[in-house]
C-alpha cells in the first residue's frame, strides 16, 4: 500500500514537470514575439508621445492665453465700472449741500440715475445717522450709532472705503461704498450697491459657447456668475485654483477643478481694489478634444504595428521549437515512472543540458527508491499519533470556551441590571433639574419625590396670587452707565430677591432685565399664599432700602416698586422641547404689572381683594382709584406700608397637592 503510494506521488511530480516543460515552451515563443512586438510598439509608442506631448502643451498654452486675456478684459471693465460708481456717489459729497432737504434732493437724483444702488445713508462725524433714503422708504434723524460699524471705521481715515460683500437670501450679492465729504469733522455717505449687474460682464458673448466664468469675494463666494457658472453665493474656496488665488503667492494655476469636482483650465485675474477674483474657464474634457483624436490615431497606428510584429515573432518562434518538443517527450515519460528512460537531445546548448540534468534526476530516484517506503511508513505512524494529541487538545479547549460563554452571559446580566439602576437615577436627576429652574430647591426636591409630579406643570386653572417688582429709574440708569456697573448692580438685585423667594417658596416665573415676575399657589398650594406674597414684598423692601443706600453711595438713583394683585389664570408649561418655561397667563398678570407701574420708589400697591385678605397683619392705606391701561374701570387698590409687629408670620409648606 505504501509502495503504491509512493509511486503515486513520484507520477505526480513528474507530471508537474511536464506541465512546466509545456510551460516553459509557451514561455519561449512569448519571449520571442514579445521581444519583436516590443520593440516595434516601443519606437512608434515614442514617437506617438513626443509628438502628443508638443501639441499638448501647444493646445493648453493657446487655450489658457485666451482666457487670460478674456479675465483681463472682463476684470477692467468690472473696476471701471466700481470706479464709476464710486464717482457717481462722490458728486452727493458736494460742500454746497449743508441742509438735510439738500442732501435728501441729491440722493434722490442719484437713485433715479443709477439702477445699482439701493439705498445712501448719511452719517455725521461721529457715525450717527442723519439721512437714509431707499426707493421706498425715508428716514429723517433716526440718530442710529454706526459708529463701530466698518462702513464708518474704514471711512474715517480715508475718503473712499470699501465694505465687503454680504448676500441677501443666500443668493443677492451687496457691498458698500463710503465716501467721505471734505469738511472738517465731516459726513460720510453710505451707499449701498446691488451687485447684480456684474453678470452683464460675464454674458455668453464674453465667455464663449463652451466656456464660464465667475467672480469671488476674499472669502471665495460667488459673486456674480455666467450662465453656466456656479451658483451666486455659493463657497468655492476649496476648488485648487481658487485656494491658490487667495493665496496671493503669484502662483500660476492652469488646471484646477469645477463645482461637481470636473476637471477645467483655468485662468484668472485680480481686481486688488476690491479684493476680488475673475475665472474664466473651459471643461477639460472640451479643451483637449485635439490631444484625444492625435491619441486615437497614435492608437491605430500601433496596433498595426502590434499585428506586424506578432506574425513576424510567430514564424521565428515556430523554428526554435523543436528541441524543445524532444525534451517534452522524454519528460512525460520520467513523469509516468520510467526511471530507465534517457532524453536524447542533442542541440549543444542550453537545452541539451537541461536534458543531461533531467537523466542524473532519474537515476537518483531509482536509488533512493528501495528505503523510501520505510521512511514513509515512520511517518505515517507519527502523524497518526500527532492527530489523537491533537483530538484531546481541542476537547479541553471546547470545555474551557463553554465555560467562558456561561461567564460572558452571567455578565451580561449583570451589566443589564446596572444599566437599568443608572437609566433611573438619571431620569431622577433630570427631573429634579428641570424643577429646580422654577422652584425653591426644596420644593423641587417635594415634587420630585412625589408620584404623578409630570402631571403638576401640566397646563390648568388656579386662583393664584401675583407678585411684579422692579425698579425705579433703572432705564436712565442704563443709559448713563457702565454695561460692567449695570451688570453688577443687576447681580445684587436678583440675589436679593431670589433669596426671598425660596425663603417664602414662591416660584419665580422670568427676570426680564430689572423685572421680576413671582407666583404663589403654583405649582404648590398654600392656603395662606396671599400673605405669604405680601410679606415676602415686605421682606423685599426692607432689603432693597439697604441696596438703594449702598448704589446711592457708588452715585446710582435707584427705586423699588411691587404690584401684587390675586385672581385666576391658567398656570403650566410653555415654550418648545428644548427650551420650556413654567408661567401664568391671565388678567391677574396684567393688574399686578399695571400695579407696579404706578407704584413709586419703595412702595407696595395691592388690589383692594389682596389688601382685604392680609388687613388684620398689616398697617396699609387706600389708594384712589386707579386709571390702568388695559383696564375699561377704575382699580381699587391700596398701600401695603408695613408688616405688623407680632403677626403671624408664614407657616411652613402644605403637602402637596395634585
Amino acid at each position: 500500500m505504501a509502495g503504491a503510494d509512493l509511486t503515486g506521488r513520484y507520477k505526480g511530480w513528474m507530471i508537474r514537470v511536464k506541465r512546466e516543460d509545456r510551460s516553459l515552451r509557451r514561455g519561449l515563443f512569448a519571449k520571442y514575439v514579445a521581444a519583436l512586438v516590443g520593440l516595434v510598439v516601443f519606437v512608434l509608442a515614442v514617437n506617438g508621445a513626443i509628438e502628443i506631448w508638443i501639441n499638448y502643451h501647444a493646445t493648453r498654452t493657446t487655450l489658457t492665453d485666451s482666457l487670460g486675456e478674456r479675465a483681463e478684459a472682463a476684470a477692467g471693465r468690472i473696476e471701471q465700472s466700481i470706479a464709476e460708481l464710486e464717482r457717481q456717489i462722490s458728486w452727493v459729497t458736494r460742500a454746497s449741500a449743508v441742509k438735510i432737504e439738500d442732501h435728501r434732493n441729491d440722493y434722490a437724483q442719484l437713485l433715479n440715475q443709477v439702477p445699482a444702488v439701493e439705498q445712501l445713508m448719511l452719517l455725521d462725524g461721529y457715525g450717527r445717522e442723519k439721512l437714509r433714503l431707499s426707493r421706498t422708504s425715508v428716514a429723517v434723524g433716526s440718530n442710529a450709532d454706526f459708529s463701530r460699524d466698518v462702513r464708518y471705521t474704514e471711512t474715517r481715515g480715508k475718503s473712499v472705503a470699501y465694505a465687503p460683500a454680504t448676500f441677501r437670501n443666500a443668493a443677492r450679492p451687496a457691498m458698500s461704498i463710503s465716501v467721505s465729504h471734505s469738511d472738517f469733522n465731516a459726513d460720510i455717505t453710505v451707499a449701498d450697491i446691488d451687485l447684480h449687474f456684474l453678470t452683464e460682464f460675464l454674458g455668453d458673448a464674453q465667455t464663449g459657447r463652451s466656456s464660464f466664468a465667475y467672480v469671488i469675494d476674499p472669502q471665495g463666494r460667488v459673486l456674480a456668475r455666467s450662465s453656466r457658472g456656479p451658483e451666486t453665493g455659493k463657497s468655492l474656496a476649496d476648488l485648487p485654483q481658487v485656494a491658490a488665488a487667495l493665496k496671493k503667492d503669484n502662483a500660476r494655476t492652469d488646471f484646477g477643478t469645477d463645482a461637481e469636482g470636473g476637471s477645467v483650465l483655468t485662468a484668472t485675474r485680480a481686481m486688488p481694489k476690491l479684493g476680488w477674483h475673475i475665472f474664466f474657464e473651459q471643461p477639460a474634457a472640451h479643451a483637449l478634444v485635439p490631444i484625444r483624436d492625435q491619441l486615437t490615431r497614435a492608437a491605430l497606428l500601433i496596433a498595426l504595428g502590434l499585428v506586424v510584429a506578432i506574425l513576424a515573432g510567430s514564424m521565428l518562434a515556430r523554428r526554435m521549437l523543436v528541441p524543445i518538443t524532444a525534451l517534452r517527450r522524454g519528460a512525460d515519460q520520467l513523469g509516468e515512472g520510467d526511471f530507465g528512460h534517457r532524453i536524447e537531445v542533442k542541440t549543444g546548448d542550453e537545452l541539451e543540458e537541461l536534458a543531461g540534468q533531467f537523466n542524473r534526476m532519474a537515476g537518483q530516484l531509482q536509488e533512493t527508491y528501495a528505503g523510501l517506503e520505510t521512511k514513509v511508513e515512520a511517518r505515517t505512524r507519527d502523524l497518526a499519533q500527532s492527530m489523537n494529541e491533537l483530538s484531546l487538545a481541542h476537547s479541553t479547549v471546547q470545555q474551557q470556551a463553554e465555560k467562558l460563554r456561561d461567564q460572558t452571559e452571567q455578565l451580561k446580566d449583570w451589566n443589564k441590571s446596572l444599566e437599568d439602576r443608572v437609566e433611573k437615577q438619571l431620569a431622577e436627576i433630570e427631573r429634579i433639574r428641570k424643577l429646580e429652574r422654577f422652584l425653591a430647591p426644596q420644593v423641587a426636591q417635594l415634587i420630585a419625590s412625589s408620584d404623578g409630579h409630570d402631571s403638576i406643570l401640566d397646563s390648568h386653572r388656579r386662583e393664584v396670587t401675583v407678585v411684579f417688582c422692579d425698579l425705579r429709574g433703572f432705564t436712565a440708569f442704563t443709559e448713563s452707565t457702565e454695561p460692567e456697573e449695570a451688570m453688577n448692580v443687576l447681580r445684587e438685585y436678583h440675589a436679593a430677591l431670589g433669596e426671598l423667594t425660596f425663603k417664602y417658596e414662591g416660584t419665580l416665573d422670568r427676570y426680564a432685565g430689572d423685572g421680576v415676575m413671582i407666583l404663589f399657589n403654583a405649582p404648590i398650594q398654600f392656603a395662606d399664599h396671599t400673605r405669604r406674597a405680601v410679606q415676602m414684598a415686605v421682606e423685599m423692601r426692607d432689603a432693597m432700602d439697604m441696596l438703594t443706600t449702598r448704589w446711592r453711595n457708588r452715585g446710582h438713583s435707584l427705586g423699588f416698586g411691587v404690584g401684587i394683585a390675586l385672581g385666576y389664570a391658567t398656570i403650566g408649561q410653555i415654550g418648545f422641547e428644548h427650551r420650556l418655561e413654567y408661567s401664568a397667563i391671565g388678567s391677574v398678570t396684567n393688574l399686578a404689572s399695571r400695579l407696579c407701574d404706578e407704584a413709586k420708589a419703595n412702595q407696595i400697591v395691592v388690589s383692594r381683594r389682596v389688601y382685604g385678605i392680609v388687613e388684620p397683619f398689616v398697617e396699609g392705606r387706600p389708594i384712589d382709584d386707579l386709571q390702568l391701561k388695559g383696564f375699561n374701570h377704575p382699580v381699587l387698590a391700596a398701600e401695603i406700608l408695613s408688616w405688623r409687629e407680632g403677626a403671624e408670620v408664614a407657616p411652613p409648606p402644605r403637602r402637596l397637592r395634585r
